[in-house]
């Protein structure tokens, strides 16, 4: 019996080939879209879950009233005492690195730039479970200069070689020797370490004032947060921070106080309490992906409805000759099943061909498919299920509910409930294409915005070029004069903080001014930083050449941080700086807030400084180069030249600032592009949809077209008559859509700190965009009905 369904149906899928295609390639596309937006998710969720005994690790942190602090680093010394005082602690470690800075890192005569280089303690394998292919675990950190690198930078760095008892240079300075190498997970980190290392400075760097450090613990036994997190309190406020005889309890119903947090490694990628995360972001694509999926599959058993008035004598001549209704719907229900799974083998081919682009435009390292294989398929499978039912279930029960007798005499009126939900599956499928021509108009606006605002700077012709630290720091004026030499070069300078990197050196320190103290960011430039990238100093001075300026002794704010001190006269005024000799630093200018990174996030208060003579050393950044004229190619080939005079064994790695900062928007400009994908495939799906409804709707009532002409009726009028219907649905569906658009957007506008505000405009767009594309689709077949000769339409049988 199913193998004559499956012929019966595959009859009927070749006899209306058009109609066919259109199902099933709707379909087809929507589930392509959800599959891929699940493979992400998927990703996502499967970031640290590589070993069990990661459940184990948690990430610390401190918070104060303003929120996190010091950029989620803790003091050097802090795993030490948890590790020491808690007794569920199995162990702790400290780490510090590059993170995603490419890194120079050479061994004999090869050269290589690598992300992921941390400085770590004898106690890293101590926490985290990773497997060596070659060393002692036990013992491969013990040595103050010891290194441990990936199977992968091996392979770079010295081939088939055995690399253990090897020197490696880090930084273009510091020599450590291999005495291990680590094997890569195979799925994904939120902690990128390609070559871990002990530093030479690690007694003098430990101290409580040292803030450059990450920590992690390992626990005995998993609790919930808020008791470690207690626990870890108690230990610290007892240990470092407890003075005026305050009892520990008294001390947590302070205002002011800092607390120690605490984030799982498990749940850090995806749920940090520090730094961003994309999973708000998937789950946006998966919800849209999902609403896709939804508008193909009410597409599909609209437009099953709309075919059926071909079937419904077919159904009449099987219930005469005994067809039984379950037969019919099992025949039925047999279509859907098939017309489903030529969809999902045609939303296989199109995720296989978009997996490539899907995967650069997210920066996705690793396979999508992952070890969890099983794990997808039963994904996948719940989701055709869903499907076909979605799709298959009512046209089926639709089909075989036809009234023989009825059917025969030409009557394929099914009442008004099944009026009722055609027309509500009409509604449901233009709110959805409303929502997503309006999330369109909203996201375009947006990035349209943040490509446009005022950023504080120009970044126009400016050069990135990545310099070792000796360069940055001693060798800075001897590379300044060999640049400035180069014909084309008008400008050089430098700074721990370059406008347009995707991740920025930085450190928070408290500055006191009139007994108020305020965190902000310190930043190391050079005199000339502010005039190379063309940011005005709105009040006081530009640095200059002078002792104070060039010993740290002058600070210039930005904005946001002038602000902080309550709009006061802070020019020319004296501010005291953390963990700084007696000295103070005399505020000279206040310059204009410059945009760093991309408009999510508010411009952080910000004092300027000059070198690391005096206090708060930073290093990192790189060095700005302003170049003049129209021959910039060779400009730079002259700069490319030069700089073998001043790296002589380091090529020059350069990039343009502006290029920089554009890369910064490359996520929300791949949200841009996906989601008006999925715009036009929902526009496509529901005018489709609406297509065949109308042909129904027609087919329906041609007779009663037919007498309307004889009696008088224009061709305006019979469209009217076939259009007023449509119109009332969609703009019901405009209704509903519109405020749910409105609130979505203003939800997801929040997330930025500088963003556009909606106005009526969009809300005209969106609706004006919706009624075109109704209009053309109602009125080529209402016209076409309406110029239909009457005697045809009158004739009987």
């Amino acid at each position: 019996m199913f193998k004559s369904y499956i012929k019966i149906a595959w009859r009927n899928l070749r006899n209306n080939k058009w109609y066919s295609a259109i199902n099933i390639i709707g379909l087809g596309v929507g589930l392509a879209s959800f599959i891929l937006v699940l493979l992400f998710l998927n990703y996502e969720l499967s970031y640290d879950k590589w070993n069990p005994e990661l459940e184990k690790i948690y990430k610390l942190g401190l918070e104060d009233k303003d929120g996190i602090a010091w950029n989620g680093a803790t003091p050097e010394p802090l795993g030490r005492l948890v590790a020491g005082k808690y007794s569920n602690a199995e162990a702790a470690t400290r780490m510090g690195g590059a993170g995603d800075y490419e890194i120079l890192v050479a061994a004999n005569d090869k050269k290589i730039y690598q992300k992921g280089i941390t400085e770590v303690d004898s106690l890293f394998f101590k926490v985290f479970p990773y497997q060596l292919s070659s060393g002692n675990i036990n013992t491969v950190l013990n040595a103050p200069n010891a290194a441990v690198i990936t199977e992968a930078v091996k392979e770079k760095l010295f081939g088939h070689e055995d690399p253990i008892g090897k020197t490696i240079k880090l930084y273009g300075r510091l020599e450590v020797v291999v005495t291990g190498v680590m094997q890569s997970p195979d799925q994904p980190s939120a902690l990128n370490m390609q070559v871990l290392f002990r530093s030479p400075y690690e007694k003098s760097n430990s101290h409580w004032q040292n803030f450059s450090y990450q920590t992690f613990i390992k626990v005995k036994k998993v609790v919930p947060s808020p008791e470690l997190e207690n626990a870890i309190n108690n230990i610290y406020y007892n240990d470092q921070q407890k003075k005026d005889n305050l009892t520990y309890q008294q001390y947590l119903e302070k205002e002011s106080k800092t607390l120690v947090f605490s984030e799982k490694l498990s749940a850090l990628h995806n749920f940090p309490k520090s730094g961003g995360s994309n999973f708000k972001t998937v789950v946006v694509l998966l919800v849209l992906a999902f609403l896709l999926l939804v508008a193909g599959a009410v597409n599909f058993s609209n437009l099953s409805i709309a075919a059926s008035i071909k079937r419904a004598k077919e159904v009449g001549v099987r219930k005469v000759l005994g067809g039984r209704r379950k037969q019919l719907f099992w025949q039925f229900m047999g279509e859907s099943i098939l017309s489903c799974s030529i969809s999902l083998c045609i939303a296989a081919l199109l995720v296989v061909a978009l997996m490539p682009w899907f995967k650069q435009e997210f920066n996705i390292q690793f396979p999508l498919l992952g070890a969890n294989i099983p794990y997808l398929a039963l994904q996948v499978a719940l989701c055709i299920v869903t499907v076909i039912l979605l799709s298959g279930l009512y046209p089926s029960v639709f089909l075989s509910r036809f009234n023989t007798s009825q059917i025969l005499k030409g009557n394929y009126s099914q009442g008004k409930s099944g009026l009722k939900l055609r027309n509500l599956l009409l509604v449901l499928q233009f709110t959805l294409s409303t929502f997503f021509v309006f999330a369109v108009i909203v996201i375009s606006s947006q990035v349209h915005y943040m490509q446009t605002r005022d950023k504080g700077f120009s970044g126009s012709q400016i050069v990135r070029i990545e310099a070792q630290q000796a360069t940055r720091e001693e060798g800075f004026d001897r590379a300044r004069a060999t640049l400035l030499s180069i014909p084309g070069v008008e400008l050089v300078s430098k700074t721990t903080l370059v406008p347009g990197d995707a991740e920025v050196d930085t450190i928070l320190n408290d500055y006191t001014f009139n007994g108020q103290t305020i965190r902000m960011t310190t930043v190391k430039v050079s005199a000339d930083y502010f005039k190379t990238i063309g940011t005005p100093v709105l009040k006081g001075r530009n640095f200059n050449d002078s002792y104070a300026d060039q010993n740290t002794r002058s600070l210039i704010l930005n904005e946001t941080a002038a602000q902080l001190w309550g709009n006061q006269k802070v020019i020319g005024s004296f501010v005291g700086m953390s963990y700084c000799d007696s000295v103070k630093a005399q505020v000279v200018g206040i310059t204009k807030d410059i945009n760093v990174q991309d408009l999510a996030n508010a411009v952080r208060p910000i004092a300027y400084s000059i070198n690391n003579k005096a206090c708060g050393y930073l290093s990192g950044g790189a060095l700005l180069v302003k170049l003049s004229g129209n021959d910039l190619s060779q400009t730079i080939s002259n700069i490319e030249n030069s700089w073998k005079q001043i790296e002589p064994e380091v090529p020059v790695r350069y990039s343009f600032l502006d290029e920089n900062f554009q890369r910064l928007f490359k996520t929300y400009f791949t949200i841009q592009k996906t989601i008006s994908f999925f715009a036009l495939i929902a526009i496509l799906i529901s005018a489709m949809g609406l297509f065949a409804l109308t042909a129904y709707i027609i087919k329906e009532r041609t007779k009663e077209i037919g007498i309307r002409k004889v009696l008088g009726a224009e061709v305006g009028d019979v469209v009217i008559l076939i259009g007023k219907l449509f119109l009332q649905l969609i703009f019901i569906a405009l209704l509903i859509a519109i405020p749910l658009s409105w609130l979505a957007a203003t939800k997801w506008l929040q997330t930025f700190a500088y963003r556009i505000h909606l106005s009526w405009l969009m809300a005209a767009a969106t609706i004006l965009m919706i009624a075109v594309i109704v209009l053309v689709t109602i009125g080529t077949q209402a016209v076409k009905a309406a110029i239909n000769n009457p005697v045809k339409s009158l004739r009987s049988e």
